[in-house]
C-alpha cells in the first residue's frame, strides 16, 4: 500500500520545477513517546532531517538503518504517487539562504543545501532503494 506523505527532489528550484536526488541515511533517532523516527540523510550537497511515524515505515515495510539509500523529490506540484513509497504534502515554515524548514502535518523536515529555493506549498516523495 502506498502512503500519502510528501515529495522531495534535488537542489530546490522554483515551485514548477523538481529534480530527483539520491540520499544516504546517516542517522536514525527514535522519539518513542510519539512513535516517530527522525531520519537524517545526506547526498549531493544536501542534508535532510525528516520525521516519520513508525506506522508509515511499517506500512511500506522499511526498517531504516544507516547506509540505506533513497531517492527523494521536493516539488511544488504533486506527481505520480505510484512511483513513491512515501509522499507528504506540507507548508514551508522558514527559508534562509541555505536552509528550509517544512511542516508535513506536524512532522518536521529540515533541508540544508547550497542553494535552497523552496516552494511554499510542497510535496516530498521518498522511494527506498531495495
Amino acid at each position: 500500500m502506498r502512503v500519502l506523505a510528501v515529495a522531495l527532489r534535488n537542489s530546490f528550484k522554483p515551485a514548477h520545477m523538481s529534480l530527483s536526488v539520491e540520499l544516504v541515511l546517516t542517522a536514525v533517532e527514535g522519539y518513542d513517546y510519539a512513535k516517530v523516527k527522525a531520519l537524517t540523510f545526506q547526498g549531493e550537497g544536501l542534508e535532510v532531517k525528516l520525521e516519520l511515524p513508525q506506522r508509515i515505515l511499517e506500512e511500506v515495510n522499511w526498517s531504516p538503518s544507516p547506509g540505506d539509500r533513497v531517492v527523494a523529490e521536493l516539488s511544488g506540484k504533486i506527481g505520480n504517487l505510484e512511483e513513491w513509497d512515501i509522499v507528504l504534502s506540507g507548508t514551508l515554515l522558514k527559508r534562509e539562504a541555505e536552509y528550509a524548514a517544512y511542516s508535513f502535518g506536524g512532522l518536521l523536515c529540515l533541508i540544508k543545501g547550497s542553494s535552497v529555493e523552496a516552494p511554499k506549498k510542497a510535496y516530498f516523495a521518498l522511494r527506498v532503494k531495495r
